[in-house]
């Protein structure tokens, strides 16, 4: 791991730490990711839902998925393993606030595609 991207980690951790808002107020079971990919950040958030839930919440998540919602980058949405997914990978440089700003962005659509599936009784 080079000493620039773990840096930007440690950023991204901190703003995930202070925030208000913070992604790391998860449901229970969410997992948020954050990897390398060919000198990009690739973030990833899941979500464990149960099978009746799944395939409505992703109809609705891959509605949700217009390209302002993240700035014109693309997102990927799927099922599996139980779970509800939602992935974007960041430009090469863009700063651990980015991938901040883009956690809460994953959030938002993650909790409205799963919590308007589980209330409308799906």
């Amino acid at each position: 791991m080079d000493l620039q991207w773990q840096r930007q980690v440690e950023v991204w951790q901190r703003l995930l730490a202070e925030s208000s808002q913070r992604p790391a107020r998860l449901e229970p079971g969410d997992r948020l990711q954050l990897e390398a990919c060919r000198g990009r950040a690739l973030l990833t958030l899941s979500r464990p839902l149960a099978d009746n839930a799944l395939p409505p919440a992703l109809l609705r998540l891959l509605r949700y998925l217009q390209p302002e919602a993240t700035g014109g980058l693309p997102l990927r949405a799927w099922r599996g393993q139980g779970r509800l997914w939602l992935s974007v990978t960041l430009p090469a440089d863009a700063p651990a606030e980015d991938w901040y700003a883009m956690s809460l962005r994953l959030r938002t659509l993650v909790d409205r595609a799963s919590k308007e599936a589980h209330g409308s009784g799906q």
